[in-house]
Formats: C-alpha cells, structure tokens, sequence
C-alpha cells in the first residue's frame, strides 16, 4: 500500500477515523501517532541549513572516509 500522511483527530471514545480513500479493511497496517504540535512549524531555508552545517567536512576526503569505512567493516 505504501505510506501515506494525514491529519485527523481521536473522537471522545479513542477512535481514529481514517479517509474513505484507504481501502485498509481487514488488512494490516502500522499506526504512528505523533502528537507534536511543531509538526506545522515552517521548514528551515536552504540559506539557514547550509549557515548551521557547512564547514563540518572541511579538511576530510569523502572518498577516502568511504573507503575507509568499507575497509574496517569487511575486515
């Protein structure tokens, strides 16, 4: 079925109401509930991603951590 993502509030007798569009009738599914309300927070810029993070690889060869990963793992 794949994963989707809606909104819908728990009724006063603890049920979940699921849109008619999810045909889950007498199939498994996994349930996730979040009830992190900063979940409608705006997402951060790209401006502000790259100010937080960049220069943390600064002065390391991806390429060469790569491989040396790979080599300590397949010892």
């Amino acid at each position: 079925m794949g994963a989707y993502k809606f909104k819908t509030k728990v009724s006063e007798n603890g049920t979940i109401v699921i849109p008619d569009r999810f045909n889950v009738k007498n199939k498994e599914i996994e349930v996730i509930i979040s009830d992190d309300i900063n979940l409608d927070k705006p997402k951060k810029n790209i401006k502000e991603f790259l100010d937080k993070f960049s220069g943390i690889l600064e002065g390391i060869d991806p390429d060469k951590a790569k491989y040396d990963y790979l080599m300590e793992k397949h010892k």
